[in-house]
Parts: C-alpha cells; structure tokens; sequence
C-alpha cells in the first residue's frame, strides 16, 4: 500500500493517495474511527487499499468504487470528500518565508510594506491562514515575483 489514511478527528479522516493527492473524508457519526480502535486499524488498511485500486487522480471515476468497497467490507461511506487545502497553504507559506529571509526582509518590514498586521504574516508563512489574491499580489510585489498560475507536476 502506498495510500496513507490516518485519522484528523473521530469524524474526519485524511487520505494522502499514492501521486501525492490529499483529501479529507467526513463522517456523520464515529462508527470507522472505533473499528479502527478495536480493530488493529482495519479501517485505515482498507480504506488505503481501495485507494490504491481505484485512485487515478480522476475524481469522477473514483467516489463510487470507493464507496462500494467500504460498504462491502462494513465499514460507514463518507458524508463529503474535499481536497486537503493545508498542504497548498503550508507550501506558499513557506516559498513567501523563504523568499523574505533571501531579500534580508524581517516579518516585521514585509507586514508593514503590503499593510497587514505581522501576526497575520505569520500565519500565512506557518499555512495558517488562506490569503486572498490581492494580499497575494502585494506580498509577490514587493518580493520582486509574480503569482503565476502553472500546475504543479506531481
């Protein structure tokens, strides 16, 4: 197995598929996270498996498989799938540090220059904190870059 799925909270469950996707399932009630109790992490086993089997990066041709095969082997389905946004955040927080230290910027200077509070600046370099495109803006303007759309390859 090369899927990852390990439990946020009894209702929550991140999955971090084999080409580096995440997603976080959600739950109704706290039924999977005691099978994976009492169960020597049944559930996480066969949730990883049934990724590995069906996840192609293709989410329309994946849910209902997935689905089938926890019914299958008694486990609840998931209430909602979404993308795990944390790792996005984390990644641009981090390149914005990064870039600041390189200019010789503290946090301090670079808050004051795109006109945010640094608490607020330092939760966007921890990926604490989702930044709106016109913060975004500012702070690729005066680090001397710019906010390109490229995808990203796995």
């Amino acid at each position: 197995m090369k899927t990852k799925v390990d439990f946020i909270d009894p209702m929550r469950v991140r999955v971090e598929t084999a080409i580096g996707d995440t997603y976080i399932l959600g739950y109704s009630d706290t039924m999977n996270y005691q099978i994976e109790q009492k169960c020597d992490m049944h559930y996480s086993r066969t949730v990883a498996s049934l990724f590995d089997k069906f996840y192609t990066g293709k989410e329309e041709e994946v849910w209902g498989n997935i689905l089938r095969g926890m019914y299958q082997a008694s486990l609840n389905g998931f209430l909602w799938a979404m993308p795990d946004r944390d790792k996005e955040r984390i990644r641009i927080g981090n390149r914005i540090k990064e870039l600041r230290k390189e200019q010789g910027l503290d946090a301090k200077d670079l808050a004051q220059k795109i006109g945010i509070d640094a608490g607020n600046l330092s939760r966007i370099e921890q990926g604490r904190f989702s930044v709106g495109i016109d913060t975004l803006n500012k702070i690729a303007s005066v680090l001397n870059m710019s906010v390109d759309f490229v995808p990203l390859k796995k």
